[in-house]
């Protein structure tokens, strides 16, 4: 039996831990959303967000601007040439037997240059057993505009993960407990796309060994393809709601343990520019032994 794998239980307090955790947050969207929808209008007017609304997408699990499960071409904030922009985040990701807390941020500089930052804290919840991970990534907007033009916008960034806790890593056999992929994306809007409505189409190729996005370590005792792709598609039903889905293609480098492929589906409100609402339905497939993990994940975004 593999070495992470427990029964199924402590499901009470999992829930319990999950009910705690998006209490405050959404008590505090509340009262911080009005506030900054007050503030939104005479923020844009100043000229500080010049892209439009929803264009800076949400933050990855990375911290890079993307979706949950992938970055996208695109870069974080709505700053645009001349200009600099933050954004700060804590998403939750809850399948059945684990769970991922992420808090982190980015700054984007000149519409051309996106440094980010997320700490990652996995918990394997029947042994109460955390995991953290530091993320960093640089991404550089090399080609093309996300909305304007013909060609897609490019983006070529690296993303370097280095673990605090490695007992795990190295007892499943991971060759390395800190790790780097290379990313190039490629992403367009099309505003007159899909029934009329603003869509997106965003491809990445990854190149790297990280074993469950870095967790378990990062290559091992199988070598294989570290070519991978990821696919996101998403649309706007209006100038606020989006919905789309998300393919992450995985290397599995340990023999040990199998590795899935992930995806998911999501909806992403955008009340204003400077906040932002994800919710989704992940599948994550095998995790360290533990199969068919399915679950949710909620994101919360402020763009500053």
């Amino acid at each position: 039996m593999p070495v992470l794998y427990k029964e199924r239980n402590l499901r009470t307090g999992r829930s319990e831990s999950a009910g705690r955790w998006l209490l405050l947050p959404l008590l505090g969207i509340m009262s911080t959303g009005l506030a900054m929808t007050a503030s939104a209008q005479l923020l844009e007017t100043a000229g500080r967000q010049g892209k439009i609304k929803g264009t800076g997408a949400v933050s990855s699990i990375s911290g890079a601007s993307g979706g949950g499960l992938t970055p996208w071409a695109t870069l974080g904030t709505y700053a645009s040439d001349g200009q600099q922009g933050v954004n700060i985040f804590q998403s939750q990701a809850s399948v059945d037997d684990y769970s991922l807390d992420v808090v982190g941020g980015a700054f984007n500089y000149d519409d051309r240059v996106e440094i980010a930052y997320a700490k990652h804290d996995f918990e394997i919840e029947a042994a109460g057993l955390h995991i953290r991970q530091d993320k960093i990534s640089a991404r550089y907007k090399l080609h093309g505009d996300i909305i304007y033009g013909n060609a897609p916008q490019i983006t070529i960034g690296v993303e370097h993960g280095r673990l605090r806790d490695k007992a795990v890593a190295r007892a499943v056999g991971a060759e390395h407990t800190a790790g780097t992929d290379f990313i190039i994306s490629a992403g367009k809007v099309w505003l007159d796309g899909i029934a009329n409505r603003s869509t997106l189409l965003n491809v990445n190729v990854r190149y790297g060994e990280s074993n469950q996005f870095g967790i378990l370590g990062y290559g091992g005792d199988v070598s294989g393809n570290k070519f991978t792709t990821e696919v996101a598609a998403a649309m706007f039903l209006t100038r606020s709601i989006a919905i789309g889905g998300e393919f992450r293609q995985k290397g599995d480098y340990l023999s040990a343990l199998n590795e899935d492929h992930a995806r998911d589906l999501f909806i992403a409100w955008f009340p204003n520019k400077h906040l932002s609402v994800t919710g989704a339905w992940i599948d994550l497939g095998d995790i360290a032994g533990a199969t068919d993990q399915r679950g949710y994940y909620i994101s919360l975004q402020a763009t500053l």
